[in-house]
């Protein structure tokens, strides 16, 4: 008998690479960070001081298209460099040693560059540059390793790494099914990518990316970042899982807009709890409650140190394939059922809600009696801010100056055009420049200064366009225009869909109202507020003001009391939103820097005036 080691043929390789990157750029690129990002946490976890810097710079051609990923941090030698590129399937990242970083396979490097074609690598290790190849050499995957040279300053002013350590990665998409994404395509996917939240969310890291001309100067520049949408911490427990000498840490937030789900957006989705060991994100999912309506408003994390105790010992608690979580392993079961089980009355809470607010939206009595009072409020309104007189070619406000329109939503890492128009009766192109801001970070203006550029139809009028930009799920931003004494504002709310959210249903050109909602998950502080992105009046039925006077169905509207109640709150609602666009779009006269007390004194009379007709609209008396 003999016997010898195993030896993977050259297709295997290649078979592989192509079942973990999926010739997917994206996929390729989160284990190319990762490993980037790997390297600085050692250095961290050993007491040194690191910048964090990880520049990606993309140069998008008709062939051979090039992507290069640049750090800062250890470094490779060429010992290393065989080791680490020259080897497959060695544990090279440092997870056996339970150092918290995510190379879990040896493999994500050479798979990166052969899914994609090949790739080469440079590296500044102490005073020399260390440089080595993947390519595929007559369908045999081949590894070269150059001899090393002295890093001369040359040298270092050509690869971007002006002193210390550092390595320049470059993969040529060579192979003629692996595509390059548009730009901003590539921003947005990247940023979002669920694998790498951790990493464009931490404030020791900068990733940088660059879109590069044929000559190698850059056109665009982008610092790369990700937010968790806004919501509110639902559930924070630590579980323990059955059978076995582990914990996980479960913490649920609840968002106020639906989020997309794994099944709309796979990788980018919002949705969905991270499962994290160690500081390393692995899966990204709802357990069974995946596909699930009512489960798309939750998203957190899962924290479980013990699947790293798994990983070290070899166990297949991961797919192969790097697709997750393997959930047919038995401890995955028992961690999948032990959190199922926490999430279960969470969402039939919600599937409760939801029902009950469908209860409501399909009661027809009450539905014809908000109809009937949305009729009314919009004609209020109407009266109110609507010079009869006024006509104009292209429609502007009194004020000179409004967006269009003037409520909008921007998805996610996506950008948004609106159109800004003013009258300009022949400015000069100095006096035509309007100035954009926003007053939340979480919408970006991308054209802070906008020209106006004569309507074609009157030319008393000029057009812009203003481009923004959304940052964090449920972020919500004034967008204000000033021009001399012109100022116009618009409310820009960021949406997690992919798709194009439809504006809400309005009931006439100039309606303000749309709709009047009950809500009992609303910040019980505030009865009633206008939400201004749909348009529609909003009851806090958990306000304990409100709750007094609900009936065995949480229903305000079925007793003489509650509807007084319901009559009050659309009048405050009503009377302040009126009162608040008048003096915004200079319909109500108002001294300049007492815009507050304007809004206070014009909400007081439109009470003093309409309160009446509207519990006309709200009161039925028995």
């Amino acid at each position: 008998m003999s016997s010898r080691k195993l030896q993977y043929a050259d297709r295997v390789a290649l078979q592989q690479a192509d079942q973990a990157i999926r010739k997917d750029v994206f996929r390729a690129l989160v284990e190319v960070i990762t490993n980037c990002n790997d390297s600085y946490s050692r250095l961290e976890q050993a007491g040194w001081l690191v910048g964090g810097e990880i520049i990606i710079e993309a140069l998008r051609k008709h062939k051979n298209s090039v992507i290069r990923v640049r750090d800062h941090a250890e470094g490779m030698n060429d010992a290393r460099m065989d080791k680490v590129v020259g080897t497959y399937g060695e544990a090279t990242s440092g997870i056996k040693e339970d150092q918290h970083v995510r190379g879990m396979w040896g493999r994500g490097l050479k798979d990166a560059i052969f899914g994609l074609g090949h790739g080469s690598i440079h590296s500044f290790k102490g005073g020399n540059l260390y440089a080595c190849s993947l390519l595929i050499k007559q369908g045999i995957p081949t590894f070269n390793l150059e001899r090393p040279m002295k890093a001369t300053a040359e040298l270092r002013r050509k690869y971007e790494v002006p002193e210390g350590n550092g390595t320049i990665l470059e993969m040529i998409l060579s192979r003629d099914d692996v595509k390059m994404p548009q730009f901003d395509n590539f921003r947005n996917y990247l940023q979002r990518h669920f694998e790498l939240r951790p990493i464009m969310s931490n404030p020791k890291r900068k990733i940088i990316l660059r879109e590069l001309a044929t000559d190698g100067s850059v056109r665009q520049e982008h610092t790369l970042a990700y937010k968790s949408p806004k919501g509110e911490k639902i559930l924070s427990e630590r579980i323990k899982i059955p059978g076995y000498p582990a914990h996980a840490k479960l913490d649920v937030y609840r968002s106020g807009i639906q989020l997309s789900t794994r099944g709309e957006e796979g990788d980018y989705a919002d949705g969905g709890l991270l499962v994290i060991s160690k500081a390393t994100v692995i899966s990204l999912t709802m357990l069974k409650y995946e596909n699930d309506p009512y489960a798309a408003y939750f998203y957190g994390s899962l924290q479980c140190d013990y699947l790293h105790e798994l990983l070290k010992n070899d166990e297949p608690v991961l797919t192969a394939t790097r697709d997750g979580i393997n959930w047919t392993h038995p401890f995955a079961k028992a961690l999948k059922l032990a959190v199922e089980e926490k999430l279960e009355p969470l969402i039939q809470k919600e599937r409760r809600h939801a029902l009950r607010e469908e209860k409501t939206r399909l009661d027809k009595q009450l539905r014809q009696k908000i109809q009937r009072a949305l009729h009314e409020l919009n004609n209020i309104a109407v009266t109110e801010l609507t010079n009869p007189r006024e006509k104009r070619k292209i429609h502007l406000p009194e004020s000179g100056m409004a967006f269009f329109p003037e409520r909008a939503y921007v998805q996610t890492g996506r950008t948004l055009t609106m159109l800004l128009r003013a009258r300009i009766l022949g400015k000069s192109k100095a006096e035509r420049t309007v100035s954009i801001a926003s007053n939340n970070a979480e919408v970006i203006v991308l054209t802070p200064q906008a020209l106006l550029q004569p309507h074609p139809n009157d030319a008393t009028v000029g057009e812009a366009r203003v481009r923004l930009e959304g940052h964090q799920v449920g972020g919500e931003a004034t967008i204000t225009a000033t021009l001399a004494h012109l100022h116009a504002q618009a409310l820009v709310q960021v949406h997690s869909k992919k798709e194009v959210l439809p504006e809400a249903p309005v009931k006439s050109k100039s309606a303000l109202f749309n709709d009047i909602h009950f809500d009992e998950r609303m910040d019980s502080r505030q009865r009633v507020y206008f939400d201004r992105v749909n348009s529609n009046i909003v009851i806090a039925t958990g306000a304990p003001s409100v709750k007094l006077y609900l009936d065995e169905n949480n229903r305000l509207d079925t007793t003489v009391q509650g509807q007084v109640l319901l009559a009050e709150l659309i009048t405050e609602a009503v009377c302040r939103e009126i009162a608040r666009e008048g003096v915004e779009k200079g319909r109500f006269l108002v001294l300049e820097g007492s815009e507050a007390d304007a809004i206070q004194n014009h909400f007081i009379r439109l009470q003093n005036r309409y309160a009446h007709l509207i519990h006309a609209y709200i009161v039925v008396k028995e």
